[in-house]
């Protein structure tokens, strides 16, 4: 929310190239306190519970720290609101502080002070209409909110029903006080005026149980309050917004303060504006619109473009139109990289090469929709491609956006999870066979014919079901000797001291007979190829005697990677090469 809050500031500071226009026109303020924990300033929103709020989930919908680290959220939260005794049996009308953001010294106006206050466009006509019947005021010492609201009824007006009234609205014009009892000297609040009630449609501001509204009527106008994002069912342009990582701005009026005269607005509801995070803007304009306003748009808005979209567009639809007008010179269907031997192939709707100044932040984000949530793109592989710079956006179509990294990651140990050094051959073999369930045995006495006599001679047996076993010889078996066993009914695998680890496998599968796959291709999603993301590993997929899938790899595997093959119900073997051991 902070980040949001920001961004619409940043991107109205232009406003301030001009001094005769009215820049607090565009705005409102919202104050937020300052916490100090473990010697850092804690940027903090207080907050009153709410009856029914579940409060873990409220909790992650709120500001940066809950969403990089939600544990380390918690620890803030707890340390910062000491009369919360237990997180799970907080009450309705309790007075909590959310910790939002971690503050660098000095980083935000006000921060020494302990109040900081940031500005932001007005979301809803409703707040802007009641301001203009409200009297700005500067609180003084003493003052007592109570007073302040009934200071302008006379005697008799001033009832306990008018009171309640009047706090409601004052509540409504001033979000960024929470604590009634809390006002500070020298904050700026707005009071309604009394003459408020004889509008015609002061009435309709409250339902019958004297709780505000959701829309008022004036004439022929329809002022709606803010609404709870979350509860709006997401459309096209919350596609957009999100798999761009940007700011939808789709409810109620946008100001343009104007030189000399009345001030431009942009009603947002019928010209839905994104912001993306390098502050240009995308205004998409399903109206008609005349050119004198579009000049406008543009004389303010430096960077914007603007969309015009058909009437009854899809998703797809706006999604190409939106790339093909912004992204055009950015856009790629494939991307490809290696990773320690491991070959990855991405193909989407869109890959989207982005800028960002961060270098812990991705360079790439893929798009694509799917039918249902079957096809997303797994948690474990949006997570490694996030840790390689990409990320991965699946648009549902009901019109939800998946950005799946929330699942639990491997952590180990796993038995089906087993790491083997590459070192001296019979050590490996004896690992490898163990590995994939084989009974080895070593060192054992055999005896075979051999020019008419017994010949005996120690060597290691492979013991397969229903069938003779198998020899595993390192070079002390050969010439005549390996023919005579081999016509005794027993085969050999011979393993050489100059064998690399590929073809040691190889010769222990091909004797035991099991079916294999040399440098196997995983699609990582249950969704077509064309806009699918494929991982080559080298080495070898097994399937066993007992219809088990083993994958042996020769090269490291990331931990994501790992999660990703066991979600497969594959058996997972990682072969460590010299290079990559402790």
């Amino acid at each position: 929310m902070l980040k949001s809050l920001i961004s619409i500031f940043l991107s109205l500071i232009i406003f301030t190239i001009s001094p005769p226009y009215d820049v607090n026109a565009a705005f409102l303020y919202k104050s937020y306190e300052v916490r100090k924990d473990k010697g850092r300033d804690i940027l903090c929103d207080p907050y009153i519970v709410q009856k029914d709020d579940w409060i873990y989930k409220l909790f992650r919908q709120r500001g940066e720290i809950s969403q990089k680290d939600f544990p380390e959220f918690l620890s803030i939260f707890k340390r910062i609101n000491p009369h919360i005794r237990n997180i799970n049996r907080i009450l309705p009308d309790q007075h909590v502080f959310i910790p939002l953001k971690i503050l660098s010294k000095d980083s935000m106006p006000g921060q020494s002070s302990g109040i900081v206050t940031i500005p932001f466009v007005t979301i809803s006509n409703t707040p802007e209409v009641l301001k203009n019947h409200s009297t700005a005021y500067t609180v003084k010492q003493g003052d007592c909110l109570s007073r302040l609201i009934v200071q302008g009824y006379s005697t008799d007006e001033a009832t306990t029903e008018l009171y309640r009234e009047g706090l409601k609205l004052f509540r409504l014009i001033n979000p960024g006080i929470v604590d009634f009892d809390l006002i500070r000297a020298g904050q700026k609040i707005y009071i309604p005026n009394p003459p408020i009630r004889n509008q015609p449609w002061y009435k309709s501001l409250f339902d019958a149980s004297g709780n505000i509204v959701e829309k008022i009527v004036m004439g022929d106008t329809v002022a709606s309050s803010a609404i709870d994002e979350a509860a709006v069912a997401p459309s096209p342009f919350n596609q957009i917004a999100f798999a761009l990582d940007a700011k939808l701005l789709n409810k109620g009026t946008y100001y343009f303060p104007m030189q000399g005269e009345e001030d431009f607005s942009l009603d947002l509801s019928m010209f839905p504006v994104i912001e993306l995070k390098n502050q240009s803007k995308i205004m998409f304009q399903e109206n008609d619109i005349q050119e004198y306003t579009l000049n406008a748009i543009k004389s303010f808005w430096k960077n914007v473009t603007i969309v015009p979209v058909p009437q009854e567009s899809s998703s797809g639809q706006l999604f190409d139109l939106v790339m093909n007008s912004v992204c055009k010179d950015n856009i790629k269907e494939k991307l490809s990289f290696s990773d320690k031997g491991i070959e990855v192939n991405i193909t989407a709707k869109w890959i989207v090469e982005i800028s960002l100044a961060s270098e812990n932040r991705a360079s790439f984000v893929c798009i694509n929709f799917v039918e249902n949530p079957d096809e997303r793109t797994p948690g474990s592989i949006c997570r490694y491609l996030e840790s390689q710079g990409i990320i991965v956006k699946d648009i549902i179509k009901d019109g939800k956006v998946n950005h799946n990294t929330k699942e639990v990651q491997y952590r180990g140990p796993d038995e089906n999870v087993i790491f083997i050094k590459d070192r001296e051959r019979k050590i490996i073999v004896s690992d490898l066979l163990k590995a994939m369930g084989c009974r080895y045995e070593q060192n054992i006495n055999i005896t075979f014919p051999y020019k008419g006599i017994q010949v005996e001679a120690l060597s290691n047996l492979i013991s397969l079901k229903d069938d003779a076993p198998l020899i595993v010889d390192f070079g002390n078996i050969y010439g005549e000797a390996a023919s005579a066993i081999k016509k005794a009914g027993m085969e050999v695998v011979q393993i050489d001291t100059g064998d690399n680890i590929n073809t040691v496998i190889l010769k222990l599968l091909k004797g035991i007979g099991l079916d294999y796959t040399i440098d196997p291709i995983f699609f990582v999603a249950k969704m077509p190829e064309k806009h699918n993301t494929s991982l080559t590993i080298p080495g070898f997929l097994v399937t066993d005697s007992e219809s088990n899938n083993i994958l042996i790899s020769t090269v490291p595997l990331h931990n994501e990677l790992i999660q990703f093959l066991r979600d497969r119900d594959l058996k997972v073997v990682i072969v460590q090469s010299q290079e990559h051991q402790d």
